[in-house]
Parts: structure tokens; sequence; C-alpha cells
């Protein structure tokens, strides 16, 4: 299956929101107002495809190596907390209207079932590198 068949995939097919109810907190809290709502959606994507990534490189590379794939859900955690507070200080200095706009619902993405999912499935399914950042 090509790159671009698994996105197409991903998007319209098997999308975590709209197939398994996955993230639905800050999709219905900011999707009153569109341009709140495309900005989550945005750190949304950013946080899930650099946590994919971010997660498949500790769990691959260190994790396993050393024996301790075990502590995968709290490195998981970890590394997934760190990249929204990334995302959150860049949306804070880049648009303070928008981070006035997404309020609460910015720093729950730490807690959105979707982020955590898509670690979890990329590295039970073995996915590579590219197939978990896609």
């Amino acid at each position: 299956m090509t790159y671009i068949a698994i996105i197409i995939t991903f998007v319209l097919i098997e999308n975590f929101i709209l197939t398994q109810f996955l993230g639905l907190c800050p999709f219905i809290g900011v999707s009153r107002n569109m341009d709140s709502a495309v900005g989550m959606g945005f750190a949304v994507i950013f946080v899930m495809s650099m946590a994919s990534l971010t997660t498949w490189a500790v769990y691959n590379l260190i994790l396993l190596p050393l024996g301790i794939a075990y502590l995968q859900t709290i490195t998981f955690i970890l590394i997934i907390a760190t990249l929204v507070q990334f995302v959150e200080m860049i949306i804070q200095k880049t648009s303070p209207p928008l981070y006035k706009a997404l309020g609460i619902y910015l720093p729950l993405i730490t807690t959105n079932c979707a982020v955590m999912g898509i670690a979890l499935i990329a590295v039970r399914k073995e996915y590579n590198a590219l197939e978990s950042f896609v």
C-alpha cells in the first residue's frame, strides 16, 4: 500500500474521531468558532504526528534494546505532555487570540485518547518510522 493510500484511508475512512470516537472533547469544545476549530485541528494533528514519530523512536531505539518496554505507557505520556507544552508555547507566542480562544482545551490534548491511541497502535502493529508518522 502506498503512503498516499494510507493517508487517504486514515483521513476519509479510518478517521479516529469519526470511526472510533477518540478525541471528542476538544473536537466538540472548540468547534463553535471556525478559527479556533481549525487551530485546534492543526495542533492535534501536529501533536499526533510528532508523538507517533517520537514514541516510535523511543520505543524501538531505547525501551526495546534496554528491555524496559513495560515502561512504554508512562514514557509515551511524558512525550505527549512535552509536545503539548511545546505547541502551547508556540501558539501563545505566535497567536495570542487563538491561544485565548482555545483556552483549557489546548492542555487537554495531553489527555486526548486519540494522541495516546495512535502512539500505542503504531507500536502494537509494529509500524516503521514513516508509517508511524503518516
